[in-house]
């Protein structure tokens, strides 16, 4: 357990009134009483930056006269309620309500499969409510250990299920999936992009660094430099519709925005997707890189990518015919959208580093400044490219970055700009 929260960090709107509104509706009881109500966190620190879930375990009454009193323990996530993540984080916070309270019911009328989790009636509009899903036995995975073959598996079939339903939805009903599918990160015109700026500055720099170092790929160490001042640009571009399929993407699937079930034994046996506020309407392989690259193990990324791909294939071209589509994808046509987006892969291997390590980074305001502002960002990034982590860690991650084609779409982008 997190812990109970300090009364003042709780938002003042989460109060009986809130909770009996939310019950009142949810169930369709307008005697519904709370008798009381506990407070704490849903996450630890470090696994979510831009929204404040609480857990709520409430004590109720169906009528005020009943002797029964029942329970149930909700999850409320509000937006941040102080510092620049508030203030530069305002327009992202539409899209998990309305993908909530449209989108999700558009899906399951088309399929029961639980990709998400189940939502309550919420009194304020920004303010998401929903199961608790640690009541069924779904935990967090250690965000430090990645994700073995098996969590891998299960993460592509759900988002190939999800990207698949995502697809049928915006045939029947183009306007949901503009109005929640906008780019929420990677365009020039908005402000929660400085922060991108800096991971990419101190990321790189650190990277670069370390490469120099290391005998067998120093031969990249100047490209990594060089990237620093193109890559935002090539993420721009990469990150724009596809010119083949495009989806709804849940935009940062990493271990943080997931829960998983396990068996008496032990193995992994089933998924929820959590947080949908980056959601982007772009290739669904976009999806595929953010995970592989942020919360796949070595040996996942070095050795099972063909297989994990040919079976999200087999699974997205499964969905769609089920609901008579007759529209499917390729192996080649993921490979090649794997190829476009090598910039989303090199980012997101030299900027993660200081969010997926053990005593990770908890707060996102060091990174709100600009160049040569911005040395408390160095110094931070500096820390987390310890010894252990150049020396174990990055060899790795070039070696499977050389073997999927970044280095090579850089330099070939490179070579196109001179």
């Amino acid at each position: 357990d997190i812990g109970p929260m300090e009364a003042e960090s709780v938002p003042k709107f989460l109060n009986s009134e809130f909770l009996t509104e939310c019950l009142r509706t949810e169930f369709r009881n307008q005697n519904i009483v709370i008798e009381s109500y506990k407070t704490s966190r849903a996450a630890p620190p470090g696994y979510t930056f831009i929204s404040c879930p609480l857990r709520v375990q409430v004590s109720f009454k169906h009528h005020t006269e009943d002797s029964v009193i029942h329970f149930i323990s909700l999850i409320v996530k509000s937006e941040p309620h102080e510092g620049q993540i508030k203030d530069k984080t305002d327009p992202i916070h539409l899209s998990e309500p309305v993908f909530y309270s449209k989108f999700v019911p558009e899906i399951y009328n088309l399929s029961s499969t639980q990709l998400v989790p189940k939502s309550f009636f919420s009194p304020r509009f920004f303010t998401v409510v929903l199961e608790d899903l640690r009541e069924q036995g779904f935990q967090n995975a250690n965000k430090t250990k990645m994700l073995d073959l098996e969590h891998s598996r299960l993460y592509f079939k759900t988002a190939a299920t999800l990207h698949a339903l995502s697809f049928v939805v915006n045939k029947n009903n183009p306007s949901i999936l503009e109005t929640i599918g906008k780019e929420k990160f990677y365009d020039n015109g908005l402000d929660i992009s400085i922060i991108i700026k800096s991971h990419i500055r101190n990321g790189l720099k650190c990277l670069s660094e370390c490469t120099e170092k290391i005998e067998r790929f120093k031969k990249y160490s100047k490209l990594l430099k060089d990237s620093i001042t193109t890559l935002w640009d090539m993420l721009v571009e990469a990150l724009k519709p596809s010119t083949v399929l495009n989806t709804l993407n849940q935009g940062d699937p990493w271990t943080a925005n997931m829960m998983f079930k396990y068996d008496e034994e032990g193995n992994v046996c089933d998924i929820r997707l959590l947080d949908f506020q980056l959601l982007r309407y772009g290739s669904p392989v976009n999806d595929l890189v953010f995970f592989i690259w942020t919360s796949a193990t070595h040996e996942v990324r070095s050795n099972r990518l063909d297989e994990l791909y040919h079976f999200y294939v087999e699974t997205f071209n499964k969905a769609l015919r089920e609901l008579n589509f007759n529209e499917a994808i390729s192996y080649e046509f993921i490979r090649n959208e794997e190829r476009r987006l090598s910039p989303l892969a090199l980012y997101l291997m030299a900027g993660m580093p200081p969010f997926n390590c053990d005593n990770s980074v908890t707060d996102m305001e060091p990174f709100f400044y600009q160049e040569n502002e911005d040395e408390e960002a160095q110094n931070i990034y500096r820390k987390y490219y310890d010894e252990q982590f150049c020396s174990y860690h990055v060899p790795r991650y070039l070696e499977q970055m050389e073997s999927v084609g970044v280095f090579n779409y850089l330099q070939q982008c490179s070579q196109l700009r001179n």
